[in-house]
């Protein structure tokens, strides 16, 4: 008659089980680690295919957290100081008036309310992919999984706007070039990452990303305006 482990149900060929080797395992792993983070950061841009498969999961969630964080602060920072050379780029008719009105340009106030809005955006859209993938096409996954998928490739997205930030007192047409190829490689590691993320057919991957895109677009170009309106 098989023998089954009294604590996790496991089946026993024999052999004692190692179920509380892994829990001790587990937890002496699950303390926050900075060198962890520092490896993820690093693998992201020597071998970010291998960095993702590792680090997406639920018991990272923790890093993807930070980084998501760190991410935000960059993006807000970016924000606060780009947007007056990218408008003035878009349109160069309203240069003179953004230069006469730069000593009172509120600075503190795009930085908390970008970072707020970054912060709101990325929880967002993490649920429309987990609600998507999860419910509409039924590939198994999980908030958090999300959450440590977006965390690892704003790694990319926080070096990009760095350098953007460097360029745009160089040369806006340099940094737009930066700006545009960093998003790029973020994508594509997004849809790389997706893979890893949601037990899905690979065939569907593509429509999961357009639904939740589409929906972001809606809700920006017909319902934002009306609230904001």
């Amino acid at each position: 008659m098989a023998k089954y482990c009294t604590k996790c149900g496991k089946k026993l060929d024999g052999k004692p089980c190692d179920c509380e080797n892994q829990t001790q395992t587990v937890t002496t792993t699950s303390n926050f680690d900075f060198n962890h983070l520092l490896d993820v950061v690093k693998g992201m841009f020597t071998k970010p295919v291998d960095t993702l498969n590792n680090f997406i999961g639920d018991h990272n969630l923790s890093y993807g957290l930070v980084l998501l964080g760190v991410n935000a602060l960059i993006i807000a920072l970016f924000c606060c100081l780009g947007m007056k050379e990218i408008f003035t780029f878009v349109s160069g008719s309203m240069s003179a008036f953004l230069i006469q009105s730069s000593m009172e340009f509120p600075y503190a106030e795009v930085f908390f309310k970008s970072l707020v809005f970054v912060i709101l955006g990325y929880a967002i859209l993490a649920g429309l992919f987990y609600l998507i993938a999860d419910k509409l096409f039924k590939g198994p996954s999980s908030y958090q999984k999300m959450i440590t998928l977006f965390g690892a490739t704003s790694v990319i997205l926080s070096a990009t706007l760095l350098g953007s930030i460097v360029l745009m007192y160089v040369s806006t047409q340099l940094m737009f070039v930066w700006l545009c190829c960093g998003l790029l490689l973020q994508s594509v590691y997004t849809i790389q990452g997706l893979k890893m993320a949601i037990n899905i057919d690979e065939n569907k991957l593509g429509y999961v990303y357009a639904v939740v895109y589409a929906i972001l677009l809606i809700v920006t170009i017909f319902i934002l305006p009306k609230i904001m309106g």
